[in-house]
């Protein structure tokens, strides 16, 4: 019986690390990927240049 609650107990603890860790939100240093919402994808559009044939910095 101890051996089946400590089943449990490892099976609970883990998906409460996994749930935390996918709902845990972003913080101030940002995502892995260096990615924002809303940023251009084009990092020299954000020093002031941009495309001189018509296209978008989200290119």
């Amino acid at each position: 019986m101890n051996r089946f609650r400590a089943f449990v107990a490892a099976g609970a603890i883990s998906l409460a690390f996994i749930t935390s860790a996918c709902s845990t939100a972003p913080n101030s240093y940002g995502s892995a990927s260096g990615y924002q919402p809303g940023d251009s994808l084009n990092p020299a559009c954000a020093d002031g240049f941009r495309p001189g044939d018509g296209r978008s910095c989200s290119y």
